[in-house]
């Protein structure tokens, strides 16, 4: 296998190991060609003597050389290699090179802060994500493993999606064929109909492209739970009758509405989620607008008072007004009210 200190392809010189799971490693690599760090995937044994994971880790590669968002790794076209195992020359290991991306990701964030303690920060974040989601979602794709520890905050505060799930997904079910207990996402973020899906279910939704974009919906929920809590789920408490998380009494400084787009984020039954991105982004327009005061730009404000009071009090002392005086009245009143019936209307259309 692959160890700090190689060149693999004679181009990327190992650095550091990232992070290790059960399907795959992933190491930091100097790319000798640009002179640049880039993230490199590499599968595990376990994971690439199937010949579906291959398929799927192949596929993998295929969509995300076709994404081009700010919110998700960059993936070159020829970033799929064949490392030669050192330890095994006739084993070919399939790898995955992709774009480093600086700065923390959400749980080291959380490890430093706490947690998210304003509305308007929490909303910018989910704002952005949904973003990522939509983007995702409208080519097809799904995520399947949303949690903090896959989420990067950049210097910028720009968030980035990372380590799609699908390949892990289907490894996990492999596994729980000959391992029982086998955990399958993961566990306090992963949605029911993930935990509950078996591997001839799996299989046939990744064959039809059939991943059901509302298990993001649900993990994004229970990241946000995570965020605003400080408090990973699965050491929340949960409604013996519901199953529902019981979380917003250890959260202060949210707004009830914010809570309530979380909450539905995580339903139980996914035909009572939001069944599109777009759904989430009207809710979250609509919480702006509840959030947000009416206000009349300020010069329009002193005139209109200035004019309202002068025509009272002309009407006070009983001089008569031309037509020309009450046609001004009318289109200021029609001017100020302009201002408080525009953000009602949406309750009427």
């Amino acid at each position: 296998m692959v160890q700090v200190g190689d060149t693999i392809h004679n181009r990327y010189h190992v650095i550091q190991e990232l992070g290790k799971g059960g399907f795959a490693k992933t190491f930091l690599v100097k790319d000798i060609v640009h002179s640049n760090d880039k993230v490199i995937k590499i599968l595990e044994r376990n994971a690439y003597s199937n010949q579906k994971v291959l398929e799927l880790f192949k596929r993998e590669y295929n969509t995300l050389t076709e994404f081009d968002h700010p919110g998700i790794p960059r993936v070159d076209v020829g970033a799929y290699l064949n490392i030669v195992d050192t330890d095994q020359p006739n084993t070919v290991i399939p790898a995955l090179v992709m774009e480093k991306i600086d700065g923390e990701n959400l749980q080291q964030w959380l490890d430093r802060n706490g947690k998210v303690s304003n509305t308007q920060q929490a909303t910018e974040w989910l704002k952005q994500l949904v973003d990522i989601l939509d983007y995702v979602h409208r080519h097809r794709y799904v995520h399947r493993d949303i949690k903090p520890h896959n989420i990067m905050l950049k210097p910028d505060g720009q968030l980035v999606l990372i380590d799609f799930g699908i390949v892990k997904e289907l490894t996990q079910q492999i596994e729980k064929q000959t391992i029982t207990h086998t955990q399958i996402g993961t566990p306090g973020y992963a949605a029911p109909e993930q935990e509950n899906a078996t591997l001839q279910t799996l299989e046939t939704s990744l064959e039809n492209f059939q991943l059901d974009h509302r298990a993001d919906f649900f993990s994004l929920g229970r990241t946000f739970v995570h965020l605003l809590t400080g408090i990973s789920p699965n050491n929340l408490r949960t409604d013996p009758q519901t199953g529902n998380l019981l979380w917003r009494d250890q959260v202060l400084g949210i707004d009830e509405g914010f809570k309530d787009l979380i909450d539905w984020l995580m339903v139980y039954n996914p035909k009572r989620r939001p069944q599109s991105t777009r759904q989430i982004k009207q809710r979250i327009k609509d919480l702006l607008e509840i959030e947000s005061p009416v206000r009349l730009p300020i010069p329009i404000a002193f005139f209109s008072l200035t004019l309202n009071f002068v025509l009272l009090t002309l009407l006070a002392m009983g001089v008569p007004l031309i037509p020309g005086w009450k046609v001004l009245f009318v289109v200021v009143l029609c001017v100020i009210s302009v201002f408080f019936v525009k953000p009602l209307m949406k309750y009427f259309w």
